[in-house]
């Protein structure tokens, strides 16, 4: 998904101190796949340079979760690697560069794909080599659906049991093959809304999107945020400024659901921040990389800014982007939020 980072310049008070990581999300580590998906060898060579020259701490995910959870001090400069799909190149490309440096990693992994052998996909065997190894396996479900979108005619039980279905049959898959339970759950295509939160918080897992942004401890734990890593996003610059961000002190986003209502085509989010002295001028918004968006902060009610785009989102999903500088030299602050459009024709999740 595109978007616009300027630099800007402020010092709030209120952010001056973070106990926050960077999740970096991968998929492919290859030259031949897919570019919207990938990040080349080289890419990640030389990211990784930059973050073992650069004094960062990397930490298992499964521990970044624990410290959150339990109000434990995270270190600054902290990073987690995160790779979605459990593809081939985690195998033969990723896992060779992490383990050489000692640094864990995290896979999520939907098991339908691995089960039907297919040739993208790393094999059980492999996986299992891995675990020995620094890596983790955690759920991203079975059949890797759009779990949004219900089956025409199908009622909400039918279609958070169906769901329910398919992340249990990934969990009990995983137990079978790496002998170890997945307590982390990431979002396939970072498609949720709060019925789905509500679903994986009951069955034990803490969720990961695909928004942009640190981890914090405020941060809602069934949709952490995770930086992806693709085509001119995994490059070196941009790295670099994703991984010294530090999280926007949003306490509150609404609507909770980012899935529009039907014919919705220019929703407004709301953001309440931690009390804190902000200049509001300095607060940047972005929706997919344009700043065509109106932010009014309430009159009202203190530290509350409203997005709204000046143009109407088509099907699909979006992202809208907030950033504000923090008083470290070329450390900013970043949250993000996604908005999920229908089509304008009442059928719940055609394609998009």
């Amino acid at each position: 998904m595109p978007w616009l980072f300027l630099l800007l310049f402020l010092i709030p008070t209120a952010l001056q101190a973070a106990n926050s990581c960077v999740v970096l999300q991968y998929h492919h580590f290859s030259e031949s796949t897919p570019r919207i998906t990938s990040v080349t060898p080289a890419q990640f060579d030389a990211q990784l340079n930059y973050l073992a020259a650069n004094d960062f701490h990397v930490m298992a995910l499964r521990d970044v979760v624990l410290s959150l959870r339990h109000q434990i001090a995270l270190p600054d400069k902290c990073v987690s690697f995160s790779i979605d799909d459990a593809y081939l190149s985690v195998y033969t490309s990723a896992y060779p560069a992490l383990s050489k440096r000692g640094w864990p990693f995290t896979v999520f992994v939907n098991s339908k794909a691995v089960d039907d052998k297919l040739k993208a996909m790393m094999n059980w065997q492999q996986m299992r080599e891995m675990a020995k190894h620094g890596a983790s396996f955690e759920n991203h479900g079975h059949a890797h659906l759009h779990m949004i979108r219900r089956n025409r005619n199908e009622g909400e039980a039918h279609w958070l049991q169906r769901i329910q279905r398919d992340i249990e049959t990934a969990q009990q898959r995983i137990i079978e093959e790496i002998g170890v339970a997945p307590t982390l759950f990431a979002w396939p295509y970072g498609e949720f809304n709060p019925a789905l939160e509500k679903l994986i918080s009951g069955l034990g897992l803490t969720g990961f999107g695909q928004q942009s942004g640190p981890l914090w401890p405020d941060a809602d734990m069934s949709a952490l945020p995770r930086f992806p890593m693709e085509a001119q996003y995994a490059e070196l610059k941009g790295f670099i400024t994703k991984v010294n961000s530090l999280p926007l002190p949003v306490v509150s986003a609404t609507p909770k659901d980012p899935l529009l209502p039907i014919a919705k085509h220019r929703p407004t989010l709301t953001l309440q921040l931690a009390p804190g002295r902000y200049s509001r001028a300095n607060l940047r918004c972005y929706l997919d990389g344009s700043d065509k968006v109106s932010m009014r902060w309430s009159s009202d009610e203190a530290d509350v800014v409203h997005i709204t785009p000046l143009f109407d989102l088509q099907p699909g999903r979006h992202r809208c982007n907030c950033t504000m500088p923090s008083n470290q030299q070329g450390r900013f602050h970043w949250y993000s939020h996604n908005w999920f459009v229908r089509k304008d024709n009442g059928d719940w999740y055609a394609e998009y």
